[in-house]
């Protein structure tokens, strides 16, 4: 796929897809995720923190192994964490939609690209 990864140009078109999938954690940084267009396909999301913060999730979908980032897998993955700590999260492909957000700026990172993730306090409606 050469030198940069693929960033969905539709992420929030993704990030809704990604809500009310079915997401389970296996391990401390390990989770399975079922597809939505395949009911008998798991796929394996693992995320860590790095050093410098960002975060790293690696997917083994046909779209992640190609180089791309920010599968609705991960999405899910990381909204599942997210929502375990009482918090909501979205995603950005550019910084400047990020930062309006006037919220906590995460970054969702390779060693090529980059998707942008704010986070606030989770709202529950009744």
């Amino acid at each position: 796929m050469g030198n940069s990864a693929v960033i969905p140009k539709e992420i929030k078109k993704l990030q809704r897809r990604a809500r009310g999938m079915d997401v389970r954690r296996i391990a401390p940084n390990t989770f399975v995720v079922a597809s939505r267009s395949n009911q008998t396909a798991q796929y394996i999301v693992t995320v860590r923190r790095l050093d410098d913060g960002s975060i790293n999730a690696r997917c083994t979908c046909d779209w992640a192994r190609n180089g791309g980032i920010a599968c609705t897998h991960v999405l899910a993955a990381l909204s599942r964490i997210a929502e375990k700590k009482k918090r909501d999260i979205s995603f950005w492909v550019d910084y400047e939609n990020a930062r309006r957000q006037h919220n906590r700026i995460l970054r969702l990172a390779d060693d090529r690209s980059t998707v942008y993730i704010t986070s606030r306090p989770l709202h529950k409606t009744s």
